[in-house]
């Protein structure tokens, strides 16, 4: 394993160690004292990329889906967080070389004079700036240093250990300024140009693509222009026989990304960028892009209905995705099979301008009505990833054998696979070359089966969180990867990202048939790099039986295969989310009948809400590997079952239903200051649902939140919170917590109730940086009325004796969710 990094900038005495000695003593050319800088055993709390420490870990990628009799496995050893409590068991706690302990000085000697010896240039470059004990991000703040700096993103200044923290651009001056404000910033100090180069660069393979990453201050097309300068000059240095190019990505909130592809030798690339005296001040942080890879007869009555075999109430009550558009991308897709193809309409490509590759739209398509070919124009081989997806999520044949989860709803695809080929060719920025294509045919629901074997927030996984910030009625579904196991050994932390993501909905695998009260032995685990719950729910993946490619199809031909993998649990969970998007938008809610009226678009963090309050719970020990509580790192929040909180006025559950999140009236909290928003619900007991089985009270908050930089430790910046009170005086917490949930930007409580106790559900806002925040929220379980709320959002009530049927649902009673080269998961 090579490590080229750049050299310290201090020049250091060899004298004997000693934990308490002053700096000048060790270190004779700092500039500044050690009170301003970090203490280091903070900075490594802080679990930063450009971290002294991390965890070189071993992950086993799992193959299982090619069908075949018994997997096949591969191994990658890379550097994968920098958490030391989660690397313990997993993998092997690792000091870049410059700062281990040598010449009589320890990693924290060398930490502290490398920071205090650099000599700080006129001209912008990155700090890092830690908020003093009790100060917050919020508009009083903004006031304040924004006289000093402008341009200042209070967003930018994430929650961690307690206190704030993030990276800014700043000039001389602008720094010199912000560290006189002790009362504010507790430190301010550069960021050392060596840890600006993340150690994964140097553990990835050396021809992968890298990252570079520059903030907002910073003209991303002149930095564009210098790269290509340099690329082109050192070409015959750095890149392969095929030359290197350069592809820009900007985010709104976060500056830009510039991906550099065909490199002979990414490590020593990434060193001579950040060593430039031009470019490297401009660098926030460069990363390798890992390869990313391709990650239903019995799943369709396991997700709607959970209980009974072959009972699809959804479907028998004409939900089945009927004016619905799902949005996937995956290896290609063989639209003349008989699940997808149209006699009246052949598929075509035209040129599209803006990514300069063919595409098809037509909404009159039976099931195609867009098709982007990013990477080709159809699946073109046997037993093809992305068209079993497709099948799965909406496939439907005319005999009716194996069609999806979703078989009206049609689908809007990208295809982001070479026929044969190992890796994926997705996007740069799929914020905004993938993911609106999808919205501009009105695709709100997006399902993505592949994804590389990094637990940590990529620049794929970000791109997913801005562009749910951005679009609150888009909902994102991601695998969480095939590594969670080998048959006989389980791994922790195997998620891999863009599963990572805070606003998607990650889908773990469970079995299939009978066999689904089991966690798939393959199926990739949490927790998330920051300790987040991950997976989000799981799904039947294991050999689901759906469409089957072939490389040279005629019209109309129709075979089906079985795979098995996250990739498959994913979109069957897709097509489910598409039935709950149908309900809602149909006019289900909230009388439990049909009544057009009603129907309103959801917000995504409704469907994913109802995909998480409705999970029930796997009891095997392999779905309860890393302990008892529940939810857990291995199944999330259970197996998804729709009808647990969504259901029908003419069927037998009697349960009452209680939502927010309609899109155009979103409920949202401006700041930490804003009130409370309390329910209140009656409990009937726990037999509205029949033969002997307990009904929970459950209530589900869900927010899309807006997104973190791939520095940061923690990727929560706006921290909601729900509880439930009752009027015996028990609290109930979310995600089997004893208190307030600071992580999660999901959180569910689920609880037994007693019957006559009054419960009141509280949602609340504790921390808001960048506001005004929706968000959405699920309440479930055998009640009566709660009050009414002061405005919409899609609450309503049904039922007899008097119950406003504008407040509440109650069924019965009385009426009735160019990154890496890629694998497919």
């Amino acid at each position: 394993m090579k490590f080229l990094f750049t050299t310290t900038v201090a020049a250091v005495l060899s004298i004997a160690s000693a934990s308490d000695r002053e700096l000048s003593s060790y270190c004779p050319g700092s500039v500044r004292v050690e009170s301003t800088v970090i203490p280091y055993a903070d900075y490594v709390k802080f679990q930063l990329p450009q971290a002294t420490e991390y965890c070189m870990q071993s992950v086993k990628i799992t193959d299982v889906v090619d069908g075949a009799d018994s997997p096949t496995y591969s191994t990658v050893t890379y550097a994968n967080g920098f958490n030391q409590t989660m690397c313990e068991g997993k993998g092997t706690w690792t000091v870049r070389p410059e700062f281990e302990a040598s010449g009589g000085l320890t990693t924290e000697e060398k930490y502290l004079c490398d920071v205090a010896s650099v000599v700080l240039p006129s001209a912008k470059k990155s700090y890092l700036a830690l908020l003093a004990d009790g100060v917050v991000p919020g508009e009083s703040f903004k006031d304040r240093v924004q006289s000093i700096v402008s341009d200042l993103d209070v967003s930018k200044f994430a929650p961690v250990n307690g206190g704030f923290l993030s990276f800014l651009s700043l000039t001389s001056e602008e720094y010199d300024s912000l560290s006189n404000l002790a009362d504010t910033f507790s430190a301010v100090q550069p960021v050392l140009d060596s840890l600006k180069v993340a150690p994964i660069v140097s553990s990835a393979p050396a021809d992968s693509p890298i990252r570079i990453s520059t903030d907002a201050g910073w003209d991303s097309s002149v930095f564009k222009t210098e790269i290509e300068a340099f690329v082109s000059a050192n070409e015959a240095t750095y890149c392969s026989s095929d030359g290197c190019a350069a592809a820009l990505s900007e985010f709104s909130s976060f500056g830009s990304d510039i991906v550099i592809t065909g490199l002979e030798d990414a490590a020593a690339f990434a060193t001579a960028i950040v060593s430039d005296a031009t470019m490297g001040p401009k660098v926030f942080q460069i990363e390798a892009d890992l390869p990313i890879f391709m990650h239903n007869e019995e799943a369709a009555w396991i997700t709607q209905s959970g209980n009974k075999t072959d009972h699809t109430p959804f479907w028998d009550h004409g939900i089945t995705g009927t004016g619905i558009t799902v949005g996937a991308a995956d290896s290609g897709l063989d639209h003349q099979s008989c699940y997808f193809f149209d006699s009246n309409k052949a598929v075509t490509f035209s040129n599209d301008p803006q990514l300069n590759v063919g595409i098809w739209e037509d909404t009159g398509h039976r099931k195609v009505v867009q098709y982007v070919g990013y990477a080709g124009n159809d699946e073109g081989e046997n037993g093809g990833h992305g068209t079993h997806v497709v099948g799965s999520i909406l496939g439907d044949r005319v005999d009716d054998v194996h069609d999806g989860m979703a078989y009206n709803a049609k689908i809007a695809f990208y295809d982001i696979g070479v026929a044969n080929a190992e890796y994926l060719n997705v996007p740069g920025n799929l914020a905004t070359d993938m993911f609106p294509y999808a919205k501009r045919v009105n695709a709100l629901l997006h399902s993505n089966s592949w994804g590389s074997a990094s637990n940590s927030m990529t620049g794929d996984a970000r791109q997913v969180d801005q562009y749910s910030w951005d679009n609150q009625d888009f909902l994102v579904l991601v695998a969480a990867g095939n590594s969670g196991g080998d048959g006989s050994s389980q791994f922790p932390g195997s998620l891999g990202a863009p599963a990572t993501a805070k606003n998607c909905v990650s889908v773990g695998a469970t079995s299939n048939g009978d066999e689904d009260n089991d966690l798939a032995y393959f199926s990739s685990r949490g927790p998330a790099y920051d300790n987040r719950i991950k997976p989000d729910v799981v799904a039947p993946g294991y050999f689901i039986s759906s469409a089957n490619s072939v490389t040279n199809p005629t019209d109309n031909h129709c075979s089906s295969v079985g795979m098995a993998g996250t990739s498959m649990a994913t979109p069957v969970t897709a097509g489910i989310a598409a039935l709950a998007q149908q309900y809602f938008e149909n006019g289900w809610y909230p009388s439990g009948t049909r009544k057009g009226s009603d129907g309103f678009k959801p917000m995504g963090a409704l469907l994913k809400a109802v995909l998480i309050n409705g999970g029930q719970r796997l009891t095997t020990s392999m779905a309860n590997y890393q302990g008892s509580s529940f939810p857990n790192f291995d199944q999330g929040h259970g197996i998804v079952e729709l009808d647990a909180t969504l259901n029908f006025a003419d069927t037998f559950k009697e349960q009452g239903l209680y939502v927010r999140g309609d899109f155009a009236n979103m409920p949202s909290f401006s700041s930490s200051s804003d009130a409370p928003v309390t329910e209140k619900f009656t409990s009937t007991g726990t037999s509205c649902v029949p033969d002997g089985q307990t009904k929970e009270f459950r209530a589900t908050l869900v927010w899309h939140d807006y997104p973190s930089a791939t520095s940061t430790s923690k990727s929560l910046v706006n921290d909601l919170d729900i509880k439930v009170t009752g009027s015996d005086g028990n609290v109930y917490f979310p995600n089997g917590g004893s208190g307030r949930d600071d992580t999660n930007n999901a959180e569910s409580v689920v609880f037994t109730p007693t019957e006559g106790v009054e419960y009141t559900v509280e949602i609340s806002a504790n921390t808001v940086t960048q506001g005004p925040q929706p968000y959405a929220y699920v309440v479930s379980g055998c009640f009566s009325s709660p009050d009414r709320p002061e405005d919409g959002g899609g609450g309503g009530i049904f039922g007899g004796g008097g119950i406003d049927t504008d407040l509440l649902m109650y069924i019965g009673g009385g009426g009735g969710a160019l990154p890496p080269p890629s694998f497919l998961i």
